[in-house]
């Protein structure tokens, strides 16, 4: 805890020094000062919690000096040293709150200035407490607001903001729901204030955003230095190997500094917040500067017509045979996602379109419906190189179930189940087939019974009962969105067709599986 010494008699000071074991008992003097001004001077630069002040100095007096220093809500504490005829000048001191006690010089010995200094840290540290709150608070309102902040409530640049993230497996179907182990932050705030004591950055507030998350803000102690960029990442690696351990699991963090402009700083909250939204491409466990990310902008043009030509080389090169066609350009595809910015959007298309194409692939193949990516399978996904060889392997083994079984299918089915696959969400009918394969209902009927021995309507309500599936151990939604999604207007007629498929009704499916 830092502290300040004030008083015009360098003797008196010299005195203070040497009377206590600063250090010894968890004090550092700071700095000393002659007068007010110096005084107000040296607070400034070195956020003392603790000032001993004499009343009586030239330049600017002590009671100036605490009237200025409060003004500016530092919030230190003061111990005001007198003679006994300045008590009366004392008292209005301390009627402004922020003193915490009143002592007559000659009557300081070691044991009393050591007691009162420990009554002004504990009431520094109950106020430090309401003033985290409220700066807190402040943070989350300016982030949640957006935009310029209308004043620079925060501190003074050089300040970071962190974003702390607990990792968590890549969803195929985006969702603004929080990812279901993403845990929480219990222990996160408190690493944050003891890291940040031994580094020269000072921790100034954070709120809780969501679950697993936390924003951070803190200032440089040395304003006057350049930025300390490479201190600031090692005090975040160091923060972030103690709450790995903390709790046995990969947390990554993203940081933005803001060195201009204080009122700037909401700007630099989100742009952390948006690089860990890109997690999948940074990788389980990063520490990264979000300045230096290649994060897409507002104005950045994706290049939808790319990602829309390696879907469709990747699908010749499936249906000529070419797997290593198809790997290269799965492989060009996952690459141009990520240069020369990440392309979170053509992401999800991208794993939507291959998972569709697999999924086309198994119906042909008359295989049942899986997921490419399912984590029971192989395990999670944290990173989009993962994801491109889960992706390749999956195609892979199917390949190798043989080529004779994915040419089983007639061409006509193939595209029935295409458009099926396509609209299964609509109010869609056997005609709606028939009408977009080109062919009539009678031939729809006969292939359906013919090549995958079901009809057309216990095909349709399998992969409805499928899809539900998937959104059910993927997110929270409520029973009547997901009967929506699948196809169904009433949510009992599909808890009915669910139960009579598996056996259990969806709320019970959901239950058992993240039993698992």
């Amino acid at each position: 805890m830092k502290v300040v010494l004030v008083d015009d008699e360098r003797i008196a000071l010299d005195h203070m020094r040497t009377l206590i074991p600063w250090e010894d008992i968890g004090y550092e003097i700071a700095a000393a000062a002659t007068n007010g001004r110096s005084a107000l001077r040296l607070c400034e630069e070195h956020r003392p919690q603790i000032m001993v002040v004499d009343i009586r100095m030239p330049v600017m007096d002590g009671l100036e000096l605490i009237q200025a220093v409060a003004e500016r809500g530092w919030g230190v504490k003061f111990i005001v040293m007198s003679a006994y005829e300045d008590f009366n000048y004392a008292r209005q001191a301390i009627s402004l709150g922020c003193v915490s006690s009143y002592l007559v010089k000659h009557e300081v010995d070691r044991e009393k200035l050591v007691r009162e200094l420990a009554k002004a840290k504990h009431a520094w540290e109950l106020d430090e407490r309401q003033r985290q709150l409220a700066r807190s608070e402040q943070l989350k309102e300016a982030f949640l607001r957006g935009g310029r902040a209308s004043r620079e409530p925060f501190g003074r640049p050089p300040l970071c903001a962190l974003f702390l993230q607990a990792d968590a497996p890549f969803a195929p179907i985006p969702t603004a729901a929080e990812p279901q182990d993403a845990g929480g932050t219990i222990g996160w705030t408190e690493a944050c204030r003891q890291m940040a004591e031994q580094s020269g950055w000072a921790r100034i507030g954070e709120f809780s955003h969501g679950a697993g998350r936390l924003v951070a803000l803190f200032e440089q102690h040395d304003r006057g230095a350049p930025l300390q960029r490479d201190a600031f990442r090692a005090f975040a690696s160091a923060l972030q190997r103690k709450l790995c351990d903390l709790h046995s699991r990969t947390i990554s963090l993203y940081y933005a500094f803001e060195c201009a402009d204080g009122a700037h700083l909401p700007e630099a909250m989100r742009k952390a917040e948006y690089a860990a939204r890109h997690a999948v491409f940074a990788g389980r466990g990063a520490l990264a500067c979000a300045d230096d990310l290649p994060l897409p902008s507002a104005a950045t043009a994706m290049d939808v017509h790319g990602r829309s030509r390696w879907l469709d080389e990747s699908a010749s090169c499936l249906k000529q045979d070419d797997f290593v066609g198809f790997e290269t350009a799965v492989t060009k595809l996952f690459d141009d996602l990520a240069r020369p910015v990440w392309d979170l959007p053509g992401l999800y298309e991208a794993v939507g379109a291959l998972s569709v194409l697999y999924r086309d692939r198994l119906a042909a193949a008359g295989l049942p419906e899986a997921d490419p990516l399912d984590p029971r399978v192989a395990g999670p996904l944290y990173d989009a190189a993962a994801i491109r060889e889960r992706l390749i392997q999956a195609f892979g083994a199917l390949r190798e179930q043989g080529t004779a079984a994915l040419r089983r299918l007639s061409p006509k089915l193939l595209q029935a189940l295409r458009f099926l696959h396509a609209h299964f969400q609509d109010d869609i009918g056997i005609e709606d087939v028939a009408q977009a394969s080109g062919i009539s209902v009678r031939y729809v009927h006969d292939l359906f019974k013919r090549e995958l021995c079901r009809t057309f309507l216990d095909y349709l309500t399998e992969y409805r009962v499928k899809q539900a599936k998937l959104i059910l151990m993927r997110e929270d939604a409520k029973m009547t969105e997901v009967s929506a999604r699948v196809g169904y207007r009433s949510p009992q007629h599909f808890s009915q067709v669910f139960k009579r498929l598996t056996g259990m009704l969806p709320h019970q499916f959901r239950a058992e599986e993240r039993a698992r």
